[in-house]
């Protein structure tokens, strides 16, 4: 685990804070605020992070945070829906 945080911390832009784990408890809270506290109209079909509707960022991997239009896009989420059925071999 080390390694993977040195090799993290190694790409971050000069001047950003070191990266870091999460506790469990701020793992978890995204999922209980999206489930219990955030109106369902609100978070419903949305990528969340850090108890917040993820802003749509239009960048490469170096930018933390946000969700990338790719992940949006429902032809990549039609096609990893069918490899993911192919692979394990069940259609539902």
């Amino acid at each position: 685990m080390q390694k993977l945080l040195a090799a993290i911390n190694a790409r971050q832009p000069p001047g950003a804070p070191a990266f870091k784990l999460k506790s469990i408890p701020q793992g978890a809270a995204t999922t209980v605020w999206a489930a219990i506290v955030a109106p369902a109209e609100l978070v419903g079909g949305k990528y969340c992070e850090d108890c917040h509707v993820a802003e749509l960022v239009d960048a490469g991997l170096e930018t933390p945070g946000g969700v990338r239009p790719y992940a949006l896009d429902p032809a990549r989420a039609q096609a990893l829906w069918a490899k993911s059925e192919e692979m394990v071999g069940e259609r539902f």
